[in-house]
């Protein structure tokens, strides 16, 4: 496949650093040091790259790199496989060592990252972590963040960024530069039980494409019993992953907050409860609502869809490898995939990114900055996003990935990997549907979720859901503005 790269470029940033510390662990006051108090690291690579022209940006002698992620279960044994990969490929000729650490939740790891941060407790801040917007905003601004971009600019030859998938990229774009990777991004893609289709009388190889034909779908597929719900046509619940895409749909000028979503500056303010988008998008699905035949509070419907319960789901296209094995390989259903529906026939065709990414912190130690760096190159190419790709449903870091055998035979043998393809032609140019970066992303999206809902049971009426939606979120943003400033 051909696709646009984007290659974002940006000002080489100058971090003031922290010293490299040795002998016992942070709890011992004397190995604290401030940043202010030592050179910064870059100043020294810099220094180098202008004697030199060139130089070779690997470590000068043996390095460890510490990896925090939230990756858990099968997707978790294929990231140590690439880990255990490089370890004993790339990494052993150059003496770097990845340690990938399973820190919990990204909000429990984002918790325990940011009092590290704040204490300035070097000795306990990874050279590498995987944050989603919920973890983001509360480090990105941090001294001890080290940009890619920097990198990128110091080695141009190191990374091609024109292979990353554009939208991924801009996930992790902070004013303009790249931030982290977009090793673990992902979209959100709609799933359903082609068997199910087929006992309604419905097209199973055409799907639903806007909310209105999801409601008549929905309303067929339900299975009644007098008053009860046997089988409901759709399980999901509406949340931050679903309007980062249905809301910037409905034209450029459209957003779920200002300041490009927080990619530019903080959000000063709430966007769609203003602009009537968000009443669009909750006008068209009240026609869904109105079928009583959608699980609306269903935020992880995947064990539901499975088990037959929903016969429509909106998840995680890094869902798919796990889906497929658990629906395909078990004979359970013959199970269609599709794009998201879009809000109306007018909508863009593009969908939203989400997921996560790879950030690197400089905790004073060169040869660890180095080794990140080595890694995240090997994380960049075909074979190793091919991978990642074909065991996870993540996007692959590479699109080179999808010419690569293996992933070329898993498509052939599973055609629903095809969806991510057509995503990502159709989410060309779209760069700014991503999910927002904004203080307290959990309270926030918690909060707009919770007001849906009672949109969705009828206790509250669509002005009343949002006016609420914007005193809440107005409410977070003044709170943190006010003791930021």
């Amino acid at each position: 496949m051909k696709l646009k790269g984007k290659i974002l470029s940006g000002l080489l940033v100058t971090v003031l650093l922290v010293t490299s510390l040795t002998g016992c662990k942070s709890s011992s006051k004397d190995t604290k040091k401030e940043p202010e108090d030592v050179k910064a690291t870059t100043e020294n690579l810099e220094q180098q790259i202008k004697e030199g022209g060139e130089t070779n940006l690997t470590p000068s002698k043996p390095a460890k790199v510490t990896f925090w992620h939230s990756v858990s279960g099968d997707k978790e044994i294929i990231l140590k496989e690439i880990v255990d990969d490089y370890n004993a490929g790339p990494g052993a000729e150059k003496g770097i060592e990845v340690d990938a650490i399973y820190q919990g939740s990204y909000e429990d790891f984002s918790t325990k990252l940011a009092a590290a941060l704040q204490a300035k407790d070097i000795d306990n801040i990874p050279d590498i972590v995987q944050l989603s917007s919920k973890g983001i905003f509360d480090v990105k601004d941090s001294e001890f963040m080290y940009p890619v971009q920097s990198l990128i600019d110091m080695d141009p030859n190191g990374i091609d960024t024109s292979t990353f998938n554009a939208a991924s990229a801009a996930y992790c774009t902070y004013d303009n530069k790249l931030l982290g990777i977009p090793f673990s991004t992902s979209s959100i893609m709609m799933y359903y039980n082609k068997d199910h289709f087929k006992e309604a009388g419905l097209d199973a190889e055409n799907p639903p494409k806007t909310i209105a034909e999801l409601a008549d779908a929905v309303d067929k597929l339900t299975v009644r019993k007098g008053d009860k719900i046997e089988r409901y046509g759709l399980g999901t619940q509406l949340r931050f992953f679903v309007l980062g895409t249905w809301i910037p749909s409905l034209g450029s000028e459209y957003a779920m907050f200002n300041n490009d979503n927080g990619r530019s500056a903080t959000p000063t303010e709430i966007t769609m409860t203003k602009d009537g988008s968000l009443e669009k998008v909750l006008t068209e699905w009240k026609a869904v609502l109105d079928t009583k035949g959608v699980e609306y509070t269903d935020s992880k419907p995947n064990e539901a869809f499975l088990s037959g319960y929903y016969s429509i789901m909106f998840a995680s296209t890094s869902s798919l490898t796990s889906v497929i094995q658990k629906a395909v390989d078990t004979g359970t259903m013959d199970l269609g995939v599709a794009e998201i529906v879009r809000v109306d026939d007018k909508g863009s065709a593009a969908t939203g990114i989400g997921g996560s990414a790879l950030y690197m912190f400089n905790r004073g130690n060169q040869d660890s900055i180095l080794g990140t760096w080595d890694f995240f190159k090997y994380l960049a190419t075909p074979e190793a996003s091919a991978k990642w790709y074909a065991g996870t449903g993540y996007y692959p870091m590479n699109t080179a990935a999808f010419d690569m055998p293996e992933v070329v035979e898993r498509v052939k043998n599973y055609p629903q990997y095809e969806i991510i393809d057509t995503i990502i032609e159709h989410s060309a140019g779209f760069t700014d549907y991503t999910e927002p970066w904004i203080p307290a992303f959990s309270d926030t999206d918690t909060l707009i979720q919770d007001e849906i809902i009672k949109f969705s049971d009828g206790s509250q009426d669509l002005e009343t859901t949002i006016k609420n939606c914007d005193a809440g979120s107005t409410q977070k943003l003044e709170d943190y503005l006010s003791a930021n400033q």
